[in-house]
């Protein structure tokens, strides 16, 4: 061996031993690897990462390209995961959801991601990106005297696993009609929550007035490919540049009907309006519904509610002060305690919430909205 080469191989010797030579004894052993925990789902046997994480853009950008979908939709940037003791954190978490699906309970979770992929998928655990759950939702009905009713969109029942009401106490009762029938709500959260969308859909959940003339559905309730798929239809169709300027703004996994248009002021999502056998020459998703919308299923919707609204602000059933943590919600007066007389009437403000909650200002269900929202009114304006 050359002098010159002795330098090297100690300095390589010294490094090695440095590694190895100054360990202090071993440690206890550590908890044995679980996979209980929601965030933690194993790995699927075999599976290779190369498949989805590769560098070439038609595996790597799939991902990464819905991943960016998704950032802009409002489950991640307005998912509300600090809700997340266990009463909520089933649909305000990707680590609840997971619980729920997984047939367990939520819990309180420490550290929540809002809804993100893992909640719908669980590629890791299974090998694909297939919906965590696709089989018909039960949604317990919130009228008394009301049976329950299942929901069978397709895809869209995963969705429906958040997008529908939440116990409420009391329920208002189609029945109660007499003066003397009364109902006392003590919260002004007395409403069907934020997703009643599942129910709106197939036009159930809202409060019907035994004295009025319902008149059924919209299409969307029975459409073939809205049965089939259900809210993906609409809400996930993916747009195509040029000419749709929407790419990675709407549609596909940010899952927005409206968004930023490109010279200024807000653009509407319409390819899946235009499928085949619907809307082909819509241009505004305020389309007429029916001939009892003829200016538009929106617009109709939005002169109805404000009509509602200012009916039950007048009865002093919604918190009109803007310094109130309560403003928009129920009035509940200094006794703790808001008595209707009839019980019947506060089928009204259930609704309102309703319609308001749904957010698609009678998009999702035309015929349905309206007709709540005209029951309601026709409701309050009786002696």
């Amino acid at each position: 061996m050359r002098k010159g080469s002795i330098i090297p191989c100690l300095l390589t010797a010294l490094f090695l031993a440095s590694l190895t030579g100054c360990q202090g004894p071993e440690g206890p052993p550590g908890p044995a690897a679980t996979a209980d925990n929601g965030s933690l789902e194993g790995f699927a046997a075999n599976i290779k990462c190369g498949t989805c994480h590769t560098a070439e853009q038609d595996t790597n950008y799939f991902v990464e390209g819905r991943a960016y979908q998704w950032a802009q939709s409002k489950h991640a940037k307005g998912g509300d995961s600090e809700r997340n003791s266990a009463s909520c954190s089933g649909c305000h978490t990707t680590e609840g959801f997971i619980q729920r699906m997984g047939g367990g309970a939520a819990t309180n979770q420490s550290a929540p991601s809002p809804p993100g992929c893992f909640s719908c998928h669980s590629p890791h655990q299974r090998g694909d990106f297939s919906l965590r759950k696709s089989t018909p939702v039960l949604i317990k009905s919130q009228i008394a005297t009301v049976p329950d009713a299942t929901f069978d969109y397709g895809p869209g029942n995963l969705c429906v696993q958040c997008h529908m009401t939440r116990d409420l106490n009391p329920k208002p009762d189609p029945t109660k009609s007499a003066p003397t029938d009364s109902i006392v709500i003590t919260t002004a959260r007395w409403y069907p929550h934020y997703g009643v969308q599942g129910q709106m859909l197939m036009g159930e959940g809202g409060f019907k007035f035994p004295d009025y003339a319902y008149q059924g559905n919209s299409i969307h309730t029975t459409a073939t490919i809205i049965k089939q798929e259900g809210c993906p239809t609409c809400h996930m169709a993916e747009q195509v540049y040029p000419p749709n300027l929407g790419t990675g703004k709407a549609g596909g996994h940010t899952m927005n009907i409206r968004f930023p248009g490109e010279g200024g002021g807000e653009a509407t999502l319409l390819t899946g309006c235009k499928q085949s056998g619907c809307h082909a020459a819509i241009t505004t998703a305020d389309f007429p519904g029916s001939s009892t919308a003829p200016v538009g299923a929106q617009t109709a919707i939005a002169a109805n509610m404000d009509t509602l609204h200012r009916l039950l602000e007048s009865r002093g059933w919604l918190e009109t002060d803007q310094n109130s943590p309560n403003y928009g919600l129920v009035k509940i007066p200094a006794s703790g305690k808001l008595v209707i007389k009839p019980a019947i009437k506060s089928g009204a403000l259930y609704n309102y919430f309703f319609i308001e909650h749904d957010l698609s200002l009678g998009v999702h269900n035309t015929l349905y909205a309206l007709d709540l929202v005209r029951s309601s009114i026709a409701e309050l304006r009786k002696p």
